[in-house]
C-alpha cells in the first residue's frame, strides 16, 4: 500500500494539473462578483461576510464537481489514454491497493483546494475594501467549504469507474459535466435532500437563490446514507472491476 501510494505521489511531481487546480481555485472567487453583481441585492455596502459565505456557493454550483472530475479522471485515467496501464495491472501488488492509493492522494488534493479556496476568499473579499470582516465568517466558511467538498468528494468513485471502465480521461470528463448539470438543475428544483450531486446546495444555496442563503432543503440522516451508499457503492464497483479487468487490453 504504502508503495502504492508512494508511486502516485512520485507521478504527482512530474505533473502541471496541481498547479493548474491550484491557479482555479485562486481565481474561482471572481465568480462571487459574478453572483453577487447578478444579485439585485448587491450594493456597495454588501459586507465582508456576505461575500466570504459565496465561496462554498461557487465550490457547489460552479466548478467543484467540474474540477474534482478532472483530477478523478486525471488519476485514474491517465495510465490508460499513455499506454501503461498494462504495467500498472502486472505488478506483483494487489491491485485494489493502488486503488486506494489514488484515492488516499485525491482526497488529499480535495482537501487542499477547499482549504485554500477558503483562503482565496478571504482575500478576495479583504482586497475589494469590504466591511464587516469577523472570524466568525471565516470559521463559518471553512465549515461549509469542508462539508460541500465532502459531498462532491462521495460522488467522485463513479467518477473513477467510468475513467477505468473506459479507459480513458474523456469519458469521465463528459461524466462530470451531467453531474455538473444534474447538481445545478436539482438545486433549483429542490432536490439537494436526496440527488447526491445537488447536496452541496442545500449547504451553501444555489447561484439562482439568495444570495449567500442556503436553500430551502437540508440534510438529514437519510441524505448522508444516500450520499455514503454512493461512495461505498461506487468504490466497491470499482475495485470489482479493476481486479477482473484484463492486463492485456
Amino acid at each position: 500500500m504504502l508503495r502504492a501510494l508512494e508511486a502516485e505521489l512520485t507521478k504527482l511531481k512530474r505533473a502541471t494539473l496541481p498547479l493548474w487546480t491550484l491557479a482555479t481555485v485562486c481565481g474561482a472567487p471572481t465568480l462571487s462578483n459574478v453572483f453577487a453583481t447578478a444579485n439585485s441585492g448587491w450594493t456597495e455596502t454588501t459586507l465582508w461576510s456576505t461575500f466570504v459565505g459565496l465561496g462554498p456557493m461557487s465550490m457547489g454550483t460552479w466548478y467543484g464537481i467540474l474540477l474534482f472530475g478532472l483530477i478523478t479522471a486525471f488519476l485514474f485515467g491517465r495510465e490508460y489514454s499513455e499506454g501503461v496501464a498494462t504495467n500498472v495491472l502486472t505488478t506483483p501488488t494487489r491491485r485494489e491497493y493502488f486503488v486506494l492509493a489514488k484515492f488516499a492522494v485525491l482526497a488529499g488534493w480535495v482537501a487542499v483546494l477547499a482549504l485554500l479556496a477558503v483562503v482565496a476568499q478571504v482575500v478576495w473579499a479583504s482586497a475589494l475594501g469590504l466591511d464587516g470582516a469577523t472570524w466568525s465568517s471565516v470559521w463559518s466558511c471553512l465549515g461549509d467549504m469542508l462539508t460541500v467538498a465532502l459531498l462532491i468528494f462521495l460522488t467522485l468513485p463513479l467518477v473513477a469507474l467510468v475513467a477505468v471502465m473506459s479507459r480513458g480521461v474523456f469519458a469521465p470528463m463528459i461524466f462530470s459535466a451531467f453531474g455538473f448539470a444534474a447538481g445545478m438543475l436539482g438545486g433549483i428544483a429542490g432536490w439537494g435532500d436526496w440527488l447526491p450531486w445537488a447536496m452541496p446546495t442545500s449547504i451553501a444555496g444555489s447561484f439562482m437563490g439568495p444570495m449567500g442563503l442556503a436553500s430551502q432543503t437540508k440534510l438529514d440522516g437519510g441524505s448522508w446514507v444516500i450520499a455514503v451508499g454512493v461512495f461505498v457503492l461506487g468504490l466497491a464497483a470499482l475495485l470489482y472491476w479493476v481486479n477482473h479487468a484484463d492486463s492485456k487490453s
